[in-house]
């Protein structure tokens, strides 16, 4: 069998009002989820090549904390049906 190379690309722009604009770039034949999986596996990658254990906690919580920010209210997902979100 032959080896699957997905490639996922993500473009940024920051605009002259300090913005930023985010396109994800990949195959049409790629979708949504394999998209977040892929995203979060690097993503995952880049805090695990911190030096320490702390270096690496202490990125985690920057991530958390950035996209925590990023959605009006983890609130909104408790109605989703989904168990990721914990709903207290």
């Amino acid at each position: 069998m032959e080896d699957l190379k997905i490639t996922i690309g993500v473009e940024v722009t920051q605009r002259e009002d300090g913005r930023f604009y985010f396109n994800l770039l990949a195959d049409e034949s790629v979708n949504l989820e394999s998209i977040r999986s892929i995203l979060a596996g690097g993503l995952m990658l880049t805090i695990l090549a911190e030096k320490t254990p702390e270096s690496q906690a202490k990125a985690m919580e920057e991530v958390i904390n950035y996209m925590s920010e990023e959605f009006i209210s983890v609130d909104s997902f408790k109605d989703t049906g989904g168990s990721a979100i914990p709903t207290d």
